[in-house]
């Protein structure tokens, strides 16, 4: 039978018998024997060095070691994350146009885009003081927190006068079914 697929010869085999019969059991069955009496024989030395100074500070500084990182910097090459990358791959390598370059959409459109600058109006007298009365509450009601000897009496000022803007905001509101100009009509405006 083969002895594992080995095709060295019989002298190169570190553990074989010289005739090739034993072959590395009877070896590493000496070898254990030789060290079981050199460790007998030489218990108490072994037993010192195990327990000194020295041997306490080479575990820990090989404990340190097993936790340093595996990579440094100083093991990567100056091209790691610049050279080595295929040119024209990146997202800020498009050299082409683009829906929201703001030129190819005035070329597209022409130069007669004017923005939208929409006016606000005449500001009724009735839904300014509704908002005056609702962030008057708020703060009120916010702010009568901080004084807890009238809190209960400004609380409840400041509750009825943040109730009453908000009551009188919802009823004066008018939807934008009121702006519509046919049924299909969503309210945007462009």
């Amino acid at each position: 039978m083969t002895d594992l697929n080995n095709s060295n010869a019989d002298e190169e085999r570190p553990n074989a018998a010289p005739n090739g019969s034993e072959g590395a059991s009877s070896n590493a069955d000496d070898l254990d024997a030789a060290w079981a009496e050199f460790a007998s024989s030489h218990a108490d030395d072994l037993q010192a060095v195990e327990h000194s100074r020295s041997a306490k500070r080479f575990e820990k500084h090989a404990q340190r070691r097993e936790k340093e990182a595996l990579l440094s910097i100083q093991d990567l090459d100056q091209g790691t994350f610049t050279d080595d990358t295929p040119q024209g791959r990146g997202p800020r390598d498009f050299t082409g146009s683009s829906w929201l370059d703001t030129d190819s959409v005035m070329d597209r459109y022409g130069d007669d885009f004017t923005p939208p600058n929409p006016s606000i109006g005449h500001v009724k007298i009735s839904k300014l003081v509704f908002w005056v009365l609702l962030i008057a509450g708020v703060a009120g009601i916010i702010a009568s927190a901080f004084m807890p000897a009238l809190a209960g009496i400004l609380g409840s000022i400041f509750g009825v006068c943040a109730l009453i803007g908000a009551a009188g905001l919802i009823v004066q509101h008018k939807g934008h079914t009121q702006t519509r100009r046919d049924v299909f009509d969503d309210g945007a405006r462009v």
